[in-house]
């Protein structure tokens, strides 16, 4: 009985260690087929403890390179993420086990991301995203906490705002100075970003003349 035992633990092992051998592709591949979800990318190598995917696009929006390694628990799975090209982008999604066959329902944490973008107004505007945490079921984000940081030189104060879920896959943050002045919003829908800054953050008297706010967009 010992031996059988024995024999039985050690082939058990053998068969959660194998795990970690198998291609990633084939999991995910298997995963993607099965599913609604438009998931594509031109590479993925490693297994389901670690390795990097290129050129990964969701619903056909380009989203970056990535490093990734997994960690698991009797509760659920964890994927540390880190973008390998020039985004600024280091995140974890969080998986509960109870519903690992939901695609739709995941968890991100400690998520980050920087971008800087250049309108005819304003040239060089650092957009700083940090989510602490960020619930989404079925696709839609239900709960988010989390802020967003504009700054520029050609911006006389740095704007902050408190992200919120709103319907129709939306969230968005009205962005104020450090005196609590409202100065403009911002929105992400429909894999766009909309900046609206007022122009009273701007030096230049003409263009506070001409607009009240400077608007532009951001593809993602």
């Amino acid at each position: 009985m010992g031996k059988f035992l024995l024999t039985l633990l050690i082939t058990s092992l053998l068969l959660i260690g194998s795990l970690f051998f198998i291609p990633i592709n084939f999991f995910v591949s298997s995963l993607i087929k099965n599913s609604d979800v438009d998931i594509q990318y031109s590479y993925l190598e490693g297994n389901i403890y670690s390795g990097k995917i290129l050129d990964l696009y969701y619903d056909n929006n380009f989203i970056g390179d990535f490093n990734y390694k997994n960690e698991f628990t009797l509760n659920d799975i964890s994927l540390h993420f880190n973008s390998i090209d020039e985004r600024d982008i280091e995140g974890k999604v969080v998986k509960e086990l109870r519903t690992i066959t939901d695609v739709g329902t995941i968890t991100v944490k400690d998520f980050s991301a920087s971008s800087i973008v250049s309108t005819d107004l304003i040239e060089y505007v650092n957009i700083l995203l940090n989510i602490e945490k960020l619930d989404i079921v079925n696709f839609e984000c239900v709960n988010i906490i989390g802020n967003l940081k504009i700054s520029s030189q050609e911006i006389n104060e740095e704007l902050i705002g408190k992200l919120a879920c709103f319907e129709g896959h939306t969230i968005s943050a009205e962005l104020f100075n450090k005196k609590m002045k409202e100065l403009g919003n911002i929105t992400y829908s429909n894999s766009q970003v909309q900046v609206r800054i007022s122009t009273k953050t701007i030096p230049d008297r003409r263009v506070q003349l001409l607009m009240d706010y400077i608007t532009f967009t951001i593809d993602l």
